[in-house]
Formats: structure tokens, C-alpha cells, sequence
């Protein structure tokens, strides 16, 4: 009986006996994976990216790759964490738009070279909680798409940039 209530506990807490994190029973959708995969391939490769996408392999479950997590019950992309990899990309790939089970997105602290997000999309993202797109270095208006994702809690599109003048000097301030 006591082991039934330690399995049942483990089972419900989302941890195995050693506190690493689960990889949901359901491996990562065929469709979920070649999304991910047109996505990591709109990055120009760095010896960043070679780190940041290390794990992202065609024919592994990307529900185990560095920054992604699934639902335990489906294997859709529910997560992704591509934060400050120093990325950099000509544009936001449109496959990411068919993780539409999306609810944790963060781009932030990549370089985007100046490309305006896609005006649409983003209204295919209705799960979405939390989206950071801070000091990737986009332009342009704010999609109007995004207006449209309703169960966000936490939206981030700040930036920082540099300015040199006299006032500071030859040097570059941050503001």
C-alpha cells in the first residue's frame, strides 16, 4: 500500500524519485518536431546556435530537446525557450506559428537584424501566456494578431539601444 502512494505521489508531482523533470509518455508530434526544426533552421549558424540547438535532431523526440517541453498528455510544444542563445535570424520563421499549443514562447536577447514580425500568425497562438520578444532587435508595428492572444499574462517587446553623442563621449551608453 505505501509503495502505491509513493507511485501515485511521483505520478502526480511531475518528478521522478531523483527531482529531474518528466518527459511526457507521449513523444513529441511529427508535425510539433518539423516546426521546430524549419525554426532552427532560419537561425545563420554560430558556434552559439551549435550550442543552443545541440540536442534539436531529426528522429529524436523534440519534447527532450534543450528549451522545448511538451504536454504530458499529447506531445504538442507547449514551451520554448530560445533566450539569450545570441541567435541570429533575417526574420521570424513562420513555422512557428503551428505550435499552436504554445503557451510559454521567450525570443528574447536575439538578433533579428531589424526584420518587422510577421503580421499574421501570431493570432494562431491562442494559448499563449507568456511572450518575450524583448532586445531581439525587431522593427516596425506590433502585429495586430497579437491583440488577439487573450489568455496572456506576461508580454515583453522592450528593447534597449545604444546612442553616441556628445553628451556621453565616444563611448556607446546603454539607455
Amino acid at each position: 500500500l505505501l509503495l502505491q502512494i509513493h507511485l501515485a505521489i511521483t505520478m502526480c508531482s511531475g518528478y521522478t524519485s531523483n527531482h529531474t523533470a518528466r518527459v511526457p509518455p507521449v513523444p513529441c508530434l511529427p508535425d510539433q518536431a518539423a516546426a521546430l526544426l524549419r525554426l532552427k533552421r532560419s537561425f545563420t549558424a554560430t558556434n552559439y546556435s551549435a550550442i543552443a540547438f545541440r540536442s534539436w535532431r531529426a528522429g529524436t523526440d523534440c519534447c527532450r530537446w534543450m528549451g522545448v517541453r511538451c504536454a504530458y498528455h499529447d506531445g504538442r510544444v507547449t514551451y520554448l525557450d530560445m533566450g539569450d542563445r545570441s541567435l541570429k535570424s533575417g526574420g521570424l520563421e513562420p513555422a512557428l506559428f503551428d505550435l499552436t499549443s504554445l503557451r510559454y514562447l521567450n525570443l528574447a536577447s536575439n538578433n533579428f537584424n531589424g526584420s518587422q514580425l510577421p503580421s499574421t500568425g501570431f493570432e494562431q497562438l491562442t494559448e499563449l501566456t507568456h511572450l518575450n520578444l524583448s532586445s531581439s532587435s525587431f522593427s516596425g508595428q506590433v502585429p495586430n494578431g497579437i491583440r488577439h492572444l487573450t489568455n496572456l499574462i506576461s508580454l515583453d517587446l522592450s528593447t534597449s539601444f545604444e546612442v553616441t553623442n556628445a553628451l556621453f563621449g565616444s563611448t556607446p551608453a546603454k539607455l
